[in-house]
């Protein structure tokens, strides 16, 4: 006895769901004797299929296979084994039976057979034998893509068409032929019949010998490979005739065309498949005329439109689900915004911070900077500070205040000049006023011999010194007349006024000296006077003298 299975729906015989639905059921099996066996899955599977040969492609003696796949539904569920391990198992002989449950997708096409592809659902049950093909056994179901005639105005609006015709009889132009036809609504669904008005005038000279009002489906297929491609297929759906209607006069026909069990028309198509309708009316004259035909195209759907207070009640719950669904929708998009906004104001307070770093990292390099400046200056004209001379400007105040030495426990009558000689390193205090700016930062002027060599550098007479501190002369030359004006051959190094000196004092060579008087408070013990005279020579000729009061 050969494996037995039964595939069944619960509540649901005629396995007809509508996309979005939960489709269950149970799978029965029943076997006669113990089976080695792999496993035993449940699939249900959806697919959208196209296939047609076409003739002449790529050369006239030959033919391609156009094609075209799309999955849409693939749900696979072990009841017995697994597929993780190639291990058979043992069988037992009996009766099993195994449910399955899926829920169906909301996009999935409607079901549909046609002549060049299909649309496809079934419940596949599949055991697979060690050693031998698979068992399968199918089971189809119907998928309805459900569109809701309620759901929009539009297929309300009645359909109505309406054309005039001419004919020649003898080369000359005869009297119109009116036809208009209207239904109650564009939009129906299968179970329903389709009213209509056949409204014919003919006031030509050619009588009308038949009418006819047909309702057409039209399919599209599309193919991918080997290359994009459309073919058409059309079908009759329901047809009525008329008689006759002579010349000069006018007939109204009434009549209904019956729905038969057929998928909805395809709204969104998402697929290769595309199936739509229309009403054709077709109207023949005698002789050798031309046909009068009309075409309007109709909407089927699978709820039909309901008149009445269910069809009202019905309307208003869909508007309000509309309308917290459009307030759901605004809320977001308010919500939406205010987080761009609160994005917007964290970036620019960001970039703020970033900006107000910035200037402070600056600010503090700068005052680093003139800091360490300062402080190389100090260092390296320690001694020429002391040993050199101070410019005299009345409009600069600099201040020399000398470190205090250690005393010892008895103080001497007789002070050295070590005990006279600053230890640590002079302070600076420059007072700015209204000739020095406060950003003023003072520099020493050069010795002696970065004097000459400027000079040197300077040689073409192009800058001229014109006023010459005190400071940066370290010795002169006497006894040195000349009538010409003074040019000094070396830069200016300082912006602010200073004393001139006179020429025949710039080039006297011999031995001068300079009297600074210090004020060395705390290098004597309080009390004592200091009446003589302490003279330092200095490494660059000058002297430091200091009188003792």
């Amino acid at each position: 006895m050969p494996i037995e299975c039964l595939i069944s729906f619960d509540n649901n015989p005629q396995g007809v769901y509508y996309a979005g639905q939960e489709l269950s059921g149970v799978v029965d099996l029943s076997v006669d004797a113990t089976k080695r066996i792999k496993g035993i899955h449940v699939t249900v599977s959806g697919y959208a299929k196209i296939r047609w040969i076409k003739k002449g492609y790529p050369r006239e003696s030959e033919r391609a296979m156009c094609r075209a796949y799309r999955s849409y539904l693939s749900s696979r569920s072990y009841v017995l084994g697994s597929c993780a391990n190639n291990s058979s198992i043992d069988w037992q002989a009996g009766e099993y039976s195994y449910t399955f449950h899926v829920i169906l997708p909301d996009n999935l096409p409607t079901s549909f057979d046609g002549k060049y592809g299909q649309i496809h659902y079934e419940i596949i049950t599949t055991i697979e034998r060690a050693g031998r093909y698979p068992k399968v056994f199918k089971l189809p179901f119907t998928v309805i893509q459900p569109l809701d005639l309620n759901a929009d105005a539009i297929y309300r609006v009645p359909l109505e068409i309406l054309d005039r015709k001419r004919f020649w009889s003898f080369c000359c132009p005869t009297g119109p032929l009116t036809v208009k036809f209207s239904t109650p609504y564009c939009g129906y669904a299968p179970g329903q019949k389709i009213h209509f008005v056949l409204y014919i005038n003919n006031e030509s000279s050619i009588d009308i010998t038949e009418c006819e009002v047909k309702l057409k489906q039209e399919v599209s297929y599309e193919s991918h490979d080997p290359q994009h491609e459309y073919r058409y297929d059309k079908h009759l759906i329901a047809r009525k005739q008329f008689g006759n209607v002579l010349r000069w006069s006018r007939k109204v026909y009434r009549g209904y065309l019956d729905l038969p069990s057929i998928p909805p028309t395809s709204v969104k198509p998402t697929c290769p498949i595309s199936v739509n309708y229309s009403i054709k009316i077709i109207v023949n004259p005698t002789e050798f005329h031309w046909k009068l035909k009309l075409k309007i195209p109709l909407t089927i759907g699978s709820i039909p439109i309901m008149d009445g207070p269910e069809a009202l009640l019905r309307f208003n719950r869909q508007q309000q689900q509309h309308q917290v669904v459009s307030q759901n929708l605004q809320l977001s998009t308010q919500q939406r915004q205010r987080q761009r906004d609160r994005d917007r104001d964290r970036d620019r307070d960001r970039d703020l911070n970033l900006d107000r770093d910035r200037d402070r990292d600056r600010d503090r390099t700068s005052a680093s900077i003139q800091q360490r400046r300062l402080s190389n200056i100090n260092n390296n004209n320690h001694g020429r500070l002391v040993g050199g001379l101070l410019p005299t400007n009345s409009n600069m105040n600099m201040i020399v205040n000398a470190s205090p030495t250690p005393t010892s426990s008895t103080p001497s009558s007789t002070p050295t000049t070590a005990a006279l000689r600053p230890t640590a390193m002079p302070a600076i205090l420059v007072t700015s006023d209204s000739d020095n700016p406060p950003d003023y930062i003072p520099m020493m002027p050069p010795s002696y011999e970065d004097a000459m060599a400027l000079s040197e550098k300077f040689s073409d007479d192009t800058e001229f010194l014109t006023n010459v501190s005190m400071s940066s002369i370290l010795s002169a030359q006497a006894d040195v007349t000349t009538s010409e004006p003074f040019k000094p051959r070396y830069p200016v190094y300082y912006d602010y006024e200073t004393p001139t000196i006179p020429p025949e004092r710039l080039y006297d060579e011999s031995s001068s000296q300079l009297r600074l008087t210090l004020s060395c408070q705390d290098s004597a013990p309080p009390g004592a006077e200091m009446d003589e005279e302490v003279t330092t020579n200095t490494p660059g000729g000058a002297s430091l003298a200091c009188e003792k009061k």
